[in-house]
């Protein structure tokens, strides 16, 4: 369409006219079940990538609160693990030694008195009792 030489001349134009050039493109008769990724990235634009870079954050603060969940029940049974073998050496170990040094100590003073005794009323001729 020319432009008039004279701006301040008004045009009557055809509504059939206009509608040709500014109506909007019918839309087509096929419809795509799922668009194309290609399709989708040049339609939506930056929302997609913003969208990908969420869910991969979503994904990866996952995986992470997952993998510390197992090494924190990995260090929560090593500490419980320590704990009863910890028990078990000091009942089934320090305990019984300490009872058979006590008893060993027991029977070595009671010896050793008898030894004593024995040695004091042979020096001094004393009779046994």
């Amino acid at each position: 369409m020319k432009t008039p030489a004279n701006p301040f001349t008004i045009h009557v134009i055809e509504a059939n006219y206009v509608v040709q050039h500014v109506a909007a493109p019918r839309p087509s008769i096929w419809v795509h079940a799922r668009p194309y990724l290609a399709e989708t990235l040049t339609k939506t634009g930056h929302g997609v990538v913003q969208t990908s870079r969420v869910a991969a954050f979503v994904v990866t603060a996952l995986c992470r609160l997952i993998g510390r969940a197992g090494v924190g029940s990995m260090h929560g049974i090593r500490f419980l693990y320590h704990i009863a073998l910890t028990w078990l050496l000091f009942v089934f170990i320090t305990v019984p030694l300490f009872l058979m040094a006590l008893c060993f100590l027991m029977f070595t003073i009671a010896c050793s008195w008898e030894i004593l005794d024995a040695l004091y009323r042979g020096w001094f001729h004393l009779p046994r009792s």
